[in-house]
């Protein structure tokens, strides 16, 4: 009884947190790249300029206040890293998303991408599809488009959260998570406790 007890007390003395959805759509014609800060009325939804079909959207958030875009890039390079993104990647101060619109099966990371991704929590999800787009054995086109959502606190050691899929599109819910005395910044917590 008093491990419930102690729990309920836990919880209630927790601040906060806000809801944090992120949404790669997988087929045309079917929304843009989303990443969406709040729930409710109070909710923003944030999405690239200049969104585009086959593309990447690398997106870095202000912690302190994570409905801020502080920089964006849009590519279609599949193996470039942008130009200028590590400065935002190594450093805590920032949130990070990469987020995928309607990208076909060829166009999965490769190469110095590949690795950079991996290298800030990529894992299991990304090599799923990586794996699917090595597919050259017939019926070429089984698996024609994938959507991807990879997000996590900039820094070394920053703990990251992704989902990758070859049937739908990627749908990633979380919370941002304010320090205990209920301040930013923020960091990324793997829940769903946040007040209406």
């Amino acid at each position: 009884m008093a491990d419930k007890a102690e729990k309920a007390e836990a919880q209630m003395s927790m601040p906060p947190m806000l809801a944090y959805t992120l949404r790669a759509p997988i087929q045309p014609n079917s929304g843009t790249a989303l990443v969406r800060v709040g729930q409710g009325s109070s909710g923003q939804s944030l999405t690239p300029n200049g969104a585009k079909d086959q593309s990447y959207w690398f997106v870095i958030l202000d912690a302190n206040k994570p409905a801020s875009i502080v920089q964006q890039w849009v590519t279609q390079s599949n193996n470039a890293i942008p130009s200028g993104l590590d400065q935002y990647m190594s450093n805590p101060a920032y949130l990070f998303a990469v987020v995928t619109q309607v990208l076909s099966n060829g166009q999965v990371p490769q190469g110095p991408l590949y690795d950079y991704l991996a290298k800030h929590g990529a894992g299991r999800e990304l090599q799923k599809l990586e794996q699917l787009s090595s597919y050259t054995d017939p019926p070429y086109g089984l698996v024609a488009r994938v959507s991807y959502v990879l997000t996590g606190q900039g820094g070394p050691g920053g703990i990251a959260y992704e989902h990758g899929s070859f049937t739908e599109a990627s749908v990633l819910e979380l919370s941002l998570m304010p320090q205990m005395n209920g301040q930013p910044p923020y960091s990324i917590c793997d829940s769903y406790t946040f007040v209406h």
